[in-house]
């Protein structure tokens, strides 16, 4: 396998139109790297420039150190996996997967063997007979995979695959593809819009907005750290709930005042605020963090508005100074729309931003 760098990259369409701007990123041979993001974001456009599919307006790409910004494609030792499949209709499954191999001027042993490797890994050993007609999607996107790993690139490189799958295959075959990738230990970069795949398939995650990288981290990192209000609440589901409140400087303490309740802070929070200098700031607070408790213990009290069985969890939504904040809590007590709720935040889950810049204040 190999490591990938890419320095200073950025991608110009047209005059005002950017569709990546000067990317420095690192990945580690070895790595499942997660390109993350809304749509529009530059993330496909950063995987087609690795890939050589499109033509860098600045910058490089470098393999184990060697400069391949200007190589053509076939020449990368790179392998690609699209959303589309984009296997060929006319060959069976055996002969997509042998396709690039027969350039490789290997043996028919040789081919048989690791055609045969490649399909067992992907669970397609029996179906290489089949034309991809006969093949369900996500059987067809598995001789995609298999396809591209049966060449051992340097670089595994995969554009949304699973997006075209049904939601209970999707989570069984990013299950999948992260076992393949821990026995291939293939060096990957794969571009989804889906947390729910990235935060349980990367070994780090990127995110990206408006062709810029806005954090790098682990999948913790991303989630208890969000670098500032739009990682906060792109991440988690439902996302983050975010409150504008005034800071109160009673004596020693700090309060955090708003229209609904005023929140004292405990030592250690109060610490993060020490160097903040303006009268105002933005707190997140993520549902799971927002307790049900009992009336005389509570932040802050109000009526239950709507309530979504998830299973063994229920999320509640509530309005609060007319905007909806959701809570995730156990079905132990079952709550009902128009119950009264009293509830308080756990400090220690409180997350600071700046109220103009909407970067992070402290750490956890």
């Amino acid at each position: 396998m190999a490591d990938l760098k890419l320095e200073n990259l950025s991608k110009r369409f047209s005059r005002k139109v950017w569709g990546v701007k000067k990317m420095d990123l690192s990945v580690k041979d070895k790595e499942f790297l997660v390109l993350l993001g809304p749509s529009g974001c530059g993330k496909t456009t950063t995987l087609r420039l690795i890939a050589g599919l499109e033509e860098a307006t600045t910058g490089n790409i470098l393999i184990d150190g060697v400069d391949i910004t200007d190589t053509p494609p076939r020449k990368r030792d790179i392998s690609m996996v699209f959303q589309s499949y984009a296997v060929w209709p006319h060959m069976t499954v055996y002969d997509n997967i042998a396709f690039a191999l027969r350039f490789k001027h290997l043996s028919k042993a040789e081919i048989d063997s690791i055609v045969t490797e490649t399909a067992d890994m992907v669970k397609i050993d029996n179906l290489v007979k089949r034309y991809p007609d006969q093949l369900s999607g996500g059987q067809r996107q598995r001789v995609a995979l298999a396809r591209a790993l049966a060449v051992k690139p340097k670089i595994f490189l995969m554009d949304e695959p699973l997006s075209n799958l049904d939601a209970k295959l999707r989570v069984v075959m990013r299950t999948e593809l992260r076992a393949i990738h821990q026995q291939t230990k293939a060096t990957t970069v794969f571009v989804t819009h889906d947390q729910s795949e990235a935060m349980s398939m990367a070994d780090r995650i990127v995110i990206m907005k408006d062709g810029v990288i806005v954090q790098i981290g682990s999948p913790d990192d991303v989630y208890f750290k969000s670098t500032n209000v739009f990682v906060a609440g792109f991440i988690g589901m439902p996302p983050t709930n975010f409150f504008t409140v005034e800071i109160i400087h009673e004596g020693t303490d700090i309060v955090l005042k708003h229209p609904f309740f005023e929140l004292k802070l405990d030592n250690e929070r109060k610490s993060m605020l020490y160097d903040y200098s303006k009268r105002s700031l933005t707190f997140g607070i993520r549902p799971e963090d927002i307790t049900i408790t009992s009336e005389k213990n509570n932040l802050l009290k109000e009526r239950a508005l709507v309530v979504e069985p998830q299973g063994s969890l229920q999320i509640i939504a509530l309005k609060i100074d007319d905007k909806i904040v959701k809570l995730v809590s156990a079905r132990e007590h079952t709550v009902f729309p128009g119950d009264m709720l009293f509830l308080t935040f756990k400090q220690n889950k409180l997350h600071f931003f700046d109220i103009d810049t909407g970067e992070r204040i402290g750490d956890l």
